[in-house]
């Protein structure tokens, strides 16, 4: 009788713990089913605050103005009165040349010039006299006096051919003396004297190569998201590689207005005082700056932004439910990014949004 008392004790135990063990395996499930039906999420929130990025981009300095000086005119170096590394003002001559034929036919013109305004002179007076004579009548023929007024006009239409000629010739003769066109400094020599030069001449380059360096164009590349951006105007920081440790203000001088199609850029230029002549044309900066908001624009937090084959959105919280927002985007910096869609300032977003999340689904929020 004890027996079978103490077996049915022991079975009464076994099962109570069964039934136990059973009730927290499913109290367990239940709650790991409820977990993942309503994960927990991050909420942030749709602002208007501008991204406030600072964007740096390689630049390279370019002479303000630079030009090769060919010859005008054919000739021989007579002096070169310049070298590499001359710094010149507008209008010093930088070479002469020397053309003997040149001055030899200069010399024609000038004295068929003079034949032709000497007889003009005549038949001008010639002319006159027929004319006060005309008065009197049958002293001068009507034919006559014509034929003295054609002369006239031939003598002077030779006389203005002959004097565009010597004008011309002149004009030639001044090509024989180079002038700097503007101030700058010498940056190659190619010619020495006894060289000859000319339009039928070919040469290995320029005579000389000029440039303006007390001012310089900073030339930078700016992508298109950032461009618009970008005002004219706008203040810069930029740093030259060659010197180290030195900081440059500027500001945006002139843009170019268009895209380059290969690299979807628009080109800028910062002009830069250079009266020291520390920077050199052909050194490297890099720029440093921050475009303005993009109009329209509403900023959220980068990692709230989803990128999938179906395209990009972020996840609006409406009335404890995900809501699927597509947005396209503006300009970005590490924190925050700029998008374009059916948003408000003051939505409520996800910011840490899962893969597996469905649009309607239940949220539940931290």
């Amino acid at each position: 009788m004890k027996i079978i008392t103490y077996n049915c004790l022991a079975l009464t135990i076994g099962l109570t713990v069964f039934s136990a063990c059973s009730s927290s395996e499913s109290a367990e499930t239940k709650t790991q089913k409820k977990s993942v039906t309503k994960p927990a999420v991050k909420l942030g929130m749709v602002s208007s605050a501008k991204v406030g990025q600072h964007v740096q981009l390689p630049g390279e300095f370019m002479a303000f103005q630079e030009v090769s000086i060919y010859p005008k005119a054919d000739g021989f170096v007579e002096k070169v009165l310049v070298d590499r590394g001359s710094n010149v003002r507008k209008g010093q001559v930088l070479m002469v040349l020397e053309a003997p034929e040149t001055e030899e036919q200069l010399v024609a013109a000038r004295s068929n010039y003079l034949k032709a305004k000497a007889m003009l002179v005549a038949s001008h007076e010639h002319y006159k006299r027929l004319k006060a004579s005309a008065g009197i009548r049958g002293s001068v023929s009507a034919l006559d006096l014509e034929s003295a007024n054609a002369k006239m006009m031939a003598d002077s239409a030779a006389a203005m051919g002959e004097q565009a000629n010597f004008n011309a010739l002149t004009k030639i003769k001044s090509y024989l003396t180079v002038r700097a066109p503007f101030d700058g400094v010498i940056t190659e020599r190619n010619v020495h004297p006894g060289a000859l030069v000319g339009s039928g001449v070919r040469l290995q380059g320029p005579m000389l190569m000029l440039q303006q360096q007390n001012r310089l164009r900073l030339v930078v590349d700016v992508p298109e998201t950032y461009s618009v951006g970008l005002k004219q105007g706008k203040q810069v920081s930029f740093t030259v590689n060659a010197m180290p440790g030195e900081q440059f203000k500027g500001k945006v001088s002139r843009r170019s207005g268009n895209m380059n199609q290969k690299f979807r850029s628009e080109t800028i230029e910062i002009d830069v005082a250079n009266a020291k002549g520390e920077i050199k044309p052909g050194m490297f900066a890099e720029v440093v700056f921050t475009p303005e908001g993009t109009q329209g624009a509403l900023t959220v937090p980068a990692e709230a932004v989803v990128t999938s084959t179906e395209g990009q959105y972020v996840i609006k919280v409406n009335q404890g439910k995900a809501q699927f927002v597509e947005v396209r985007k503006g300009m970005q910096s590490d924190e925050m990014t700029e998008v374009f869609g059916a948003l408000r300032d003051g939505d409520q977003i996800i910011v840490n949004p899962r893969n597996d999340m469905k649009d309607g689904a239940q949220v539940a929020m931290n």
